[in-house]
């Protein structure tokens, strides 16, 4: 496949996905070890359902973890970035969410994120955290096929679990 066959193809892409790649990742497995679109189409529909599984294991997740969304105001969201070992957590809007098999999720970037200001800190505490049957769609990424390695990761939007803040 060439270079210009490869950006016909992630142009076409309609689950949004291939635009989630390195470039220079899909140039190394697509152009010169794969070589064809079959290959191509395999990576999508195998890190489609890479993502899929593990957005199934978050929403069964019992506890906040990384990620998850909070509404701490009426219509004001924002994600959890750091829970600490006392219980108190962070909340952010500007962090990457690494997500993996088994459910796990880590958040990494501006874990403070001074711009949420109409909120009390005291009131950051797990405890004050209730579920709700909200779902809301969050940016995460993952190693492509599971393989950890240079330009691997891709980006994807997965569904989140919505925490209520009380």
């Amino acid at each position: 496949m060439t270079y210009e066959n490869l950006c016909d193809e992630i142009n076409s892409d309609k689950t949004g996905l291939a635009k989630g790649y390195a470039i220079k990742f899909l140039q190394d497995m697509i152009c010169y070890v794969r070589n064809s679109k079959n290959k191509f189409d395999d990576l999508i529909n195998n890190d489609l359902k890479l993502f899929k599984s593990i957005e199934a294991e978050i929403l069964e997740r019992k506890k906040p973890q990384d990620g998850d969304f909070v509404e701490y105001s009426e219509g004001k969201f924002a994600r959890i970035s750091r829970i600490h070992q006392d219980g108190n957590i962070q909340l952010s809007n500007k962090i990457g969410v690494y997500v993996s098999e088994g459910g796990y999720s880590e958040a990494s970037g501006c874990t403070y994120d001074s711009e949420i200001v109409d909120i009390e800190r005291t009131r950051l505490v797990l405890k004050n955290l209730t579920p709700t049957s909200k779902t809301m769609i969050g940016c995460c990424w993952t190693f492509s096929e599971g393989i950890s390695g240079a330009n691997r990761g891709v980006n994807y939007n997965i569904k989140f679990k919505v925490w209520l803040l009380g």
